[in-house]
């Protein structure tokens, strides 16, 4: 593509010859001939640190946003903010994907992969062909890429929207994280739909405080247009702030009365929800294998999704009953003699509505055991408060390894128990030797929550990515047995 078109409505400083560009890459190792290098500035390394090596790979001009770069003999492309005119570039380069497929973006603290999964199953079943993008990766009819992040950088964002829209896909429900709002991944991305799940304290390590993580979600609602759709949960003191400053079109769910999705009465178990809810003022009866409080108002989100994209609620309703499971979200890997699940659950506030559910709805003598750690690198506040609610519910807690990444692992154990007031823990910092043991004390009468990971397949360990399996783990002990 000719460098001029890529460049479109870029304040850039390039007056120089028309070049084509093959390819666009923010990684010198990535580079190809004739590939144009953005150096972006990361929060490890900044890319134009790698001008000479991009150049050396064969780059054919560079996008920077600093000066003083000097002998280099082709192009170098001044920009005010190189990760901004990254998500330019890439929407210019493949030709504004986003606005060729309807876009479906859920952003919150938790419940969005959950939320995904649930509007992309209700499209597909229904036939509004569809992917998804997001934790559990790049989904399409025809295959399954693990990105790494829950929003992927925008230049792979793009690619995977224009992948889509080459493939014939008319709908991508994606994962918005507030990560990937403060990197600007998503700023040349049009959305169709937006929804709100919740706000609860995550990633303070990187926004600081609880103003600058709501004010990076808020960037999703206030560029929509007025011919947009907001899905809001209300029940989220949040909500309010999120309804001024959009111009979308607002559409609510809760527990609250008020919504336009709402409950007026629901019944629990371990696997289930049998729910009566008022949707428009007309009451209809959904009934899940999923379980517990916080996947009644997924599930609300999604149907309002649906709805807004006129699908049938007849068809809706039978859909939902359709999902046997989210993978890694409450997913239950156990058999008849062992109760275990799996959850991603890395916040307070998911331990909060996944360890009350299971004790509100837990059988007379049942004990629950709970295993858990926390990530290294990340918000060390959450750590004692994590652990002072699996404690309120549980019988034992095992304390364990998470994702360490660089932190001494005894650091991150000793801010977690330092929120414990009972003595009804133990330590194991191995995770694999931690799950094995949790299984062997297992009863009967014994619910086992391992949570953290869900379907991850990794640890991070001292920087290096070791493979790792909560589910694998958990098989291989059940069947040794």
């Amino acid at each position: 593509m000719n460098i001029n078109k890529i460049l479109e409505n870029i304040e850039n400083s390039y007056s120089g010859d028309n070049l084509e560009i093959k390819s666009i890459a923010y990684d010198s190792r990535k580079i190809l001939n004739e590939s144009l290098f953005v150096a972006i500035e990361g929060l490890e390394f900044d890319g134009h640190d790698y001008i000479l090596d991009a150049v050396d790979k064969g780059a054919l001009a560079i996008i920077a946003s600093k000066s003083g770069i000097n002998d280099i003999l082709i192009p170098i492309i001044q920009v005010k903010d190189t990760r901004k005119a990254l998500s330019q570039l890439a929407a210019n380069f493949y030709d504004q994907p986003s606005k060729k497929i309807n876009t479906i973006g859920v952003t919150g603290t938790n419940g969005k992969t959950t939320t995904c999964y649930i509007i992309n199953s209700i499209f597909n079943s229904n036939g509004l062909n569809s992917g998804s993008i997001g934790t559990l990766g790049f989904m399409s009819s025809s295959n399954i890429i693990n990105t790494g992040y829950t929003t992927p950088e925008s230049l792979e964002l793009h690619g995977f929207l224009d992948n889509l829209v080459k493939c014939g896909i008319d709908n991508v429900v994606m994962e918005a994280s507030s990560h990937a709002l403060a990197q600007h991944r998503l700023d040349d991305v049009e959305i169709n739909t937006a929804v709100y799940t919740n706000l609860s304290q995550d990633h303070l390590d990187f926004h600081h405080d609880m103003e600058s993580y709501f004010s990076e979600k808020l960037k999703l609602f206030s560029s929509l247009k007025s011919s947009s759709s907001a899905v809001i949960n209300i029940d989220d003191k949040y909500s309010t702030k999120i309804i001024d400053n959009t111009s979308a079109g607002i559409y609510t769910y809760g527990f609250n009365t008020s919504a336009d999705i709402y409950p007026v009465n629901v019944s629990y178990s371990y696997n289930s929800i049998d729910a009566t809810l008022s949707i428009f003022n007309n009451r209809y009866r959904v009934k899940s294998h999923l379980s517990g409080k916080h996947n009644l108002y997924n599930i609300m989100a999604g149907i309002h999704v649906a709805l807004i994209n006129k699908l049938p609620i007849d068809d809706v309703i039978k859909s939902i009953c359709e999902i046997e499971f989210i993978p890694g979200r409450m997913e239950y890997i156990g058999n008849s003699q062992y109760k275990i699940y799996v959850d991603y659950a890395h916040t307070p506030d998911a331990f909060e509505n996944i360890l009350s559910m299971i004790r509100e709805i837990k059988h007379n003598g049942d004990k629950i055991i709970t295993l858990f750690g926390c990530g290294g690198n990340r918000d060390q506040t959450k750590r004692p408060i994590m652990s002072r609610i699996a404690e309120k519910y549980s019988d034992l807690l095992i304390i364990t390894s998470d994702n360490p990444r660089d932190e001494p692992l005894d650091d991150i154990i000793n801010h977690m128990v330092s929120g414990l007031q009972l003595q009804n823990h133990q330590i194991i910092q191995d995770r694999k030797e931690a799950i094995i043991h949790a299984i062997s004390i297992m009863d009967d009468n014994t619910i086992l929550l391992i949570l953290g990971k869900g379907r991850e397949d990794y640890q991070v360990i001292n920087g290096v990515k070791n493979l790792h399996s909560d589910t694998d783990i958990v098989q291989g002990a059940i069947n040794a047995n």
